[in-house]
């Protein structure tokens, strides 16, 4: 290599390297950028911030009642399950149709002590057939007492059915005498909708009749003006002219035949007259004809008079069909509300009969039939006496099985009065938690066969608050209930409470829960201050946390030869309120900084940040 040529290699490097120092010289911050985290950022600023209290929590029951059956029954089915909503009233277990174990049990004993009662006045000679009557009578007398409270209720219902009907007979008369006078005002909605769109249909196409009936008016009326003009008027005198010269023609024809010398000449002259007069007519006729023809309103009013009597043809076959459906309409609605009518005298007939039926069964009062049993029991009582004293020597044990034979009778007495029935009812409203027994399985007298809930004694939930925020809110204060969409409900804030679990930071609170809730349902609330001015106010994404508190990171720019350069700096800070998206600090910050809110890559205090492209 010459001397020359080394030269020009070492420029050429020279320059080379120059180039590249340029290029990384000036393009050095774009390619540091892309490696530098990307961030977004807000600016500080002030306004009002409401700070919420937020939680869930499960609605519960205040009270729950145990369903108890105070007999041994055995199940014969069960009506509701774990989790349905009951009513008071309503069957939750329908046992079989027999006595209980207990009763069974006492009836037994009872039949074998009258037995051994009865063999004992057999043998002493006493009069047993009287004993066993007045026994069967006190029986029958019992059962019927015992059905006094039903024969009431029934009778008060069959009263309230008498009521009922008699009241539907009424609407009914009311409803007839009103469709007559139509006035239907009184009808059921159905058919004053039914009857309101026949006449409507009906008014509208009378209304179209009556529009053809004035246009067919007003044709004929334009037609008879046409026909006046100077040449058709004289074309109609000259045709009454002709008409009254053929009339006087034929008078004297009439004159000629009455007269005694008739004269055949004379009539057959008046003849030829009269027809050439008629036949002058014809061609008057027509002439007029013509001239009526050849009007241009005459001709277009008599073409348009044509076409209406068409439409009203039409329009008249429309009417008659609406006023048919309206009349039909309403004779079907007479005989709808006559049919109901006999059906609820039918039904009042018959209710009326067993009120009064149920009347005498009920007239008793219970003292009455009581005092009437207790007589009875007392002349059984004696009779029983005067059995055992009959009896001689034997009479001390007649005496102690007839004391027997009465404890034991009081024992039936006693458990039939607190049997209950062939079903366990609800005796309060709210929801099933618990089943004890399944069909077939005996119940044990006292047992707990179900839980329920009580839904009212209202309903109450939990949830849990730090210390600070427990701090903000008063008993009494509303919650409002989020992603409610089942009806209306209410929390109110009913206690505030020390939480065993965490009792150094959190607070229980209860709320009283109204409305259209469930036991178990749960629920999401929020409650809180009123809004409050606040100078500083931050993402509650920017916000920070490490072992020394809570801070933020401020963008500051800083000038370099190659252009700003953005650092991250670190400003403590203390949290003042927040609620779901805010909060409100003071420290650090003078107002008007430029905080992150989010980077692509963790980042520290004195980093180096890229702004996001706005």
């Amino acid at each position: 290599m010459n001397e020359n040529n080394k030269r020009e290699w070492v420029k050429n490097a020279a320059i080379i390297f120059l180039v590249i120092m340029l290029i990384l010289t000036f393009f050095s911050n774009t390619i540091m950028n892309y490696s530098l985290p990307e961030v977004s950022a807000k600016y500080v600023s002030g306004g009002t911030l409401s700070e919420q209290i937020r939680g869930s929590g499960t609605v519960e029951a205040n009270q729950v009642y145990e369903v108890k059956i105070n007999e041994t029954r055995t199940i014969a089915s069960v009506e509701v399950k774990a989790g349905d909503t009951v009513e008071k009233g309503q069957t939750i277990f329908k046992l079989e149709d027999t006595d209980s174990a207990e009763l069974s049990e006492a009836q037994k004993t009872l039949d074998s002590l009258k037995l051994e009662y009865e063999k004992m006045l057999i043998t002493s000679g006493a009069d047993t057939l009287s004993i066993a009557n007045k026994e069967e009578d006190i029986a029958l007398a019992k059962q019927e007492l015992s059905k006094l409270g039903e024969y009431r209720e029934d009778y008060e219902k069959a009263k309230e059915e008498v009521k009922k009907y008699e009241k539907l007979v009424n609407d009914a008369a009311e409803q007839l005498t009103a469709v007559s006078a139509e006035d239907y005002a009184s009808l059921s909605t159905a058919d004053y909708t039914k009857i309101s769109d026949a006449k409507a249909k009906l008014e509208s196409a009378e209304k179209s009749k009556k529009e053809s009936e004035d246009k067919i008016k007003k044709y004929e009326d334009d037609i008879a003006a046409g026909a006046n003009s100077e040449e058709i008027l004289s074309a109609k005198q000259a045709i009454e002219n002709k008409k009254l010269e053929a009339e006087q023609v034929r008078q004297s024809i009439s004159r000629e035949y009455s007269k005694t010398n008739l004269d055949m000449d004379t009539v057959n002259s008046l003849t030829e007259k009269l027809e050439q007069i008629e036949l002058e007519i014809q061609h008057l006729q027509e002439d007029y004809e013509s001239k009526l023809e050849k009007s241009e309103s005459y001709s277009r009013n008599k073409q348009l008079l044509g076409g209406e009597k068409t439409t009203l043809s039409m329009r008249q076959s429309t009417y008659d069909k609406a006023k048919k459906k309206l009349d039909d309409t309403i004779a079907a609605i007479k005989n709808d509300i006559k049919e109901k009518q006999l059906n609820a005298q039918q039904m009042l007939d018959e209710a009326k009969e067993k009120e009064a039926e149920l009347q005498k069964k009920a007239s008793k009062t219970v003292e009455e039939a009581e005092s009437e049993i207790r007589t009875m029991e007392r002349e059984l009582k004696k009779m029983r006496q005067d059995a055992a004293e009959t009896s001689g020597v034997e009479n001390l044990d007649i005496k102690a099985k007839q004391d027997a034979l009465e404890e034991q009778e009081k024992l039936v007495e006693k458990l039939k009065a607190k049997s209950i029935g062939s079903e366990v009812k609800a005796q309060v409203g709210g929801k099933i938690t618990e089943i004890a027994y399944v069909a077939g399985e005996e119940a044990a007298s006292g047992s707990t066969a179900a839980k329920i809930e009580m839904t009212e004694k209202g309903y109450t939930m939990e949830i849990t608050a730090t210390i600070e925020q427990a701090k903000k809110v008063k008993v009494g204060d509303t919650a409002e209930i989020l992603y409610f969409w089942y009806g209306d409900a209410q929390a109110t804030l009913q206690s505030i409470s020390t939480d065993k679990a965490n009792p150094a930071k959190n607070r229980i609170l209860t709320f009283a829960v109204t409305g259209d809730v469930t036991p178990g349902q749960n629920l999401q609330i929020a409650m809180g201050s009123k809004g409050q001015n606040y100078e500083m106010i931050v993402p509650n994404s920017a916000i920070r946390e490490d072992n020394n508190g809570k801070f933020v990171l401020s963008v500051i720019a800083k000038s370099s030869p190659l252009g700003n350069r953005y650092i991250a700096e670190r400003v403590d800070v203390e949290v003042l309120a927040s609620d779901d998206t805010s909060s409100a600090v003071s420290g650090g910050l003078l107002g008007g900084e430029f905080i992150i809110t989010t980077s692509t890559k963790p980042i520290e205090a004195g980093m180096q940040v890229r702004l996001v492209e706005q």
